[in-house]
């Protein structure tokens, strides 16, 4: 063969060596980019490169057919290598672990899972704080109403002040219960605006009462929108079973509904904490004002009287009356008692300005005084009036009264001390006035007082030293018995008898001193005498020294009679009252009762005398 045969020929090998490489290559890189297209992103960067370093089929072919023209064989032996070593990395390539996923980036759906698990892992913190918080404000204040209420009775029956800081407190304590409550169940505060604005639009008649349930009870509204959302429950409770399954479906179909819905029920979370705890510092305010308060109170309560005067005054009077103890107002110094026949009281005083009072009694046992009335009584007696101690009442509805006919301090007798009148109180006015005078002198010469006297004690009393305290009138026997505080024999009290009072004061008779008793009471002189005609006894007073040399009133009971002994009594809480003077049998809203008043009062500070009833069963 010619050397320009075996050229061609070879010319044609190379052609056909190239065709066959190109196709392979074609071949080849068309399974490279399979392979690289179903690998994952993150690996794409690297085949990029690889795939910029990979010459396109046109070029390779051009670069083959210069080097087959300048050596066929070096060519295709070049060739050759060049496909082998891209079938290896192919292969290699394809065989080759896979690609690491790539990183996921915020917002993702394990980012997401996790914002949310502790969104409502501190909302549901919030809310059990809120609820333990409210549970001990409902027990604490519990306690302390509970504790007062049960305590109160004994508490304010000793210490009465003590009911301004107790009640502040129990207030407030109970407001914040009540707060607690709400914070504990808050949709309840919802319920009662809502029945506030049915109401309103019932009154407007804009509703009616069939509409109480739709708009109070099971109202239709929703917590987002028109549509409710399972997940809340106060939406979830008003849907049927079956609803609650189809909106479950469509909730879990669609990935943004379900992060909706969650977003939803996360902000009613937050609205429901924020309602608790809005409630729950009103609980802590009121519990904490309200303990200011009564501790202010108090305070205010124990440290103004001592400051005050006249609040030092109030607080004594507030103390006896806890005691069945009241203060007069206009009331001093009282001397003697009398019921009059029309339920009313008449009592009298040692100042001749305030000579006698009219009082009657209010429903809750307590004295009514009338001033207007007063200045009326003691002008109808139409004389000065002085050191009046003695009242009494006979039978026929007359008053007798009596002054102490004592001398004064320079031992000068005084006119105005020496009265003994009979009167009748009718409405406001003194009618069917007498009077009698002369007694003392009658006593110092009438030889009939000194037998009497000088046949009990064997001697005489000198009646210089005159004082008439007591004053009552016997109904068995219609007589009068004088009780004097002065004189007195080895000290025993002094009781002289009249028994023609009537004939005294009609025709001014002389007295008829009929008898004399001399009393042991353990000395002081007789302060009051009165008959009680449910004891059937006449009851004595005087006051007599303790242990320490205190004086305090003693009280006897005495049946009358000359030769009997008078019998001491114990009254419970007499030592409140000092210088009893009054004490009478009453009727108090139709109960009979005793009436004791004290001579301890002072018009230049305004401190009123002092009274008591007391139940016969205490005496």
């Amino acid at each position: 063969m010619t050397e320009q045969e075996n050229n061609k020929t070879h010319a044609e090998k190379s052609a056909q060596n190239d065709d066959l490489m190109s196709a392979e290559n074609t071949h080849e890189q068309h399974n490279t980019m399979s392979n690289l297209a179903a690998q994952e992103p993150v690996l794409m960067l690297e085949n990029l490169e690889d795939k910029e370093n990979l010459q396109s089929p046109t070029e390779e072919a051009a670069l083959n057919e210069s080097e087959s023209a300048d050596d066929p064989a070096a060519a295709a032996k070049k060739a050759k290598k060049k496909l082998l070593k891209q079938q290896r990395k192919a292969k290699k390539e394809a065989t080759s672990e896979p690609a690491e996923e790539p990183t996921l980036q915020l917002g993702t759906a394990k980012g997401v899972e996790t914002m949310f698990r502790n969104a409502f892992r501190t909302e549901m913190e919030l809310l059990a704080l809120a609820a333990t918080k409210a549970n001990i404000m409902i027990s604490l204040n519990g306690f302390i109403v509970s504790a007062l209420m049960i305590s109160g009775a004994f508490i304010f029956s000793t210490s009465p002040d003590f009911l301004v800081p107790a009640g502040i407190f129990m207030t407030t304590a109970a407001a914040s219960i009540v707060f607690a409550l709400l914070s504990a169940s808050p949709e309840r505060m919802g319920k009662m605006r809502a029945t506030v604005e049915w109401l309103k639009d019932v009154f407007k008649r804009k509703a009616s009462l069939r509409d109480f349930k739709t708009r109070v009870y099971e109202p239709e509204a929703h917590f987002v929108d028109e549509s409710p959302n399972i997940l809340i429950y106060e939406d979830r409770v008003k849907i049927s079973k079956d609803r609650y399954w189809e909106m479950m479906q469509d909730i879990m179909a669609n990935r943004e509904e379900v992060y909706k819905k969650m977003s939803e029920e996360l902000y009613w979370l937050g609205s429901l904490a924020n309602k608790q705890f809005k409630y729950l510092n009103m609980s802590y305010a009121v519990f904490r004002w309200g303990l200011l308060f009564s501790v202010l109170a108090f305070i205010a309560i124990k440290t103004l009287p001592n400051v005050v005067p006249s609040m030092r005054a109030d607080k004594a009077a507030a103390e006896l009356r806890n005691l069945g103890i009241n203060s007069f107002k206009g009331l001093y110094e009282p001397s003697a008692v009398q019921q009059l026949p029309d339920g009313r009281l008449l009592v009298i005083e040692d100042e001749h300005s305030r000579a006698a009072s009219i009082v009657s009694f209010n429903k809750d046992g307590t004295l009514d005084e009338n001033e207007s009335i007063d200045t009326r009584i003691v002008r109808g007696f139409k004389r000065k009036l002085s050191d009046l101690e003695g009242l009494t009442l006979d039978n026929d509805g007359y008053v007798y009264a009596i002054t102490s006919h004592s001398r004064n301090r320079e031992g000068v007798r005084r006119p105005d001390r020496e009265h003994f009148i009979r009167f009748k109180i009718r409405g406001n006015e003194v009618v069917e006035l007498s009077s009698f005078n002369g007694l003392v002198d009658i006593l110092e010469t009438s030889e009939q007082v000194e037998q009497l006297i000088r046949g009990k004690i064997g001697t005489m009393l000198d009646f210089k030293t005159i004082n008439i305290e007591g004053l009552a009138y016997d109904p068995t026997k219609n007589r009068l018995l004088l009780g004097f505080r002065d004189p007195e024999f080895s000290d025993k009290s002094m009781i002289l008898y009249i028994d023609n009072p009537k004939e005294m004061f009609e025709k001014k008779a002389k007295p008829n001193f009929v008898d004399v008793a001399f009393l042991d009471i353990k000395g002081g002189g007789i302060r009051s005498i009165n008959y009680d005609a449910v004891l059937k006894s006449f009851i004595l007073t005087n006051e007599v020294k303790d242990e320490k040399g205190k004086k305090f009133p003693q009280f006897w009971l005495w049946n009358g009679e000359p030769a009997s002994e008078a019998k001491p009594i114990d009254l419970p809480n007499m030592n409140h009252m000092t210088n009893v003077e009054a004490v009478d049998s009453v009727k108090v809203n139709g109960q009979n009762r005793l009436i004791f008043m004290s001579d301890d009062g002072d018009a230049t500070k305004n401190i009123g005398g002092k009274y008591m009833i007391v139940e016969y069963d205490k005496f």
